[in-house]
């Protein structure tokens, strides 16, 4: 097992709480990998000490790629939506999807609204980035 699998499964012990000896034995039984006390806290302390450029990492490259899918998700949904509109025929519950479709838009709307606030803050930081180079 490579060491950043070994550190990807404490990452999720230490999300789980798991005590020492959980940790240990959790990283034996989904790796197969032994490690000992010492090099448990060494890689917790190293852990905890990449946070930020973890979280710069999400922002800079995951967080697109999750904001995308989630908005085609709830396009892909809100178009079923329509479809089961369309072939309903009890007004009832056409008004209810209805309802579930003004509720999606609602998202789909806030979740680009959030993507231009990410993107006009990317460029600011580029332009504040290449004007304190010169």
């Amino acid at each position: 097992m490579r060491a950043n699998d070994t550190k990807v499964l404490v990452i999720q012990a230490m999300a789980m709480n798991l005590s020492e000896k959980e940790t240990l034995s959790y990283l034996a039984d989904r790796g197969g990998t032994k490690i000992s006390r010492i090099s448990l806290y060494r890689l917790k302390r190293e852990i905890k000490n990449n946070r930020q450029s973890r979280l710069s990492l999400i922002a800079k490259e995951k967080f697109v790629d999750q904001y995308l899918e989630r908005i085609d998700q709830l396009e892909t949904i809100q178009k079923q939506q329509w479809s089961l509109y369309n072939n309903e025929h009890n007004n009832y519950k056409k008004s209810q999807i209805l309802v579930n479709i003004a509720a999606l838009q609602d998202q789909i709307s806030n979740y680009y609204d959030h993507c231009r606030y990410v993107l006009e803050k990317q460029v600011l930081d580029s332009k504040i980035k290449v004007v304190s180079q010169t």
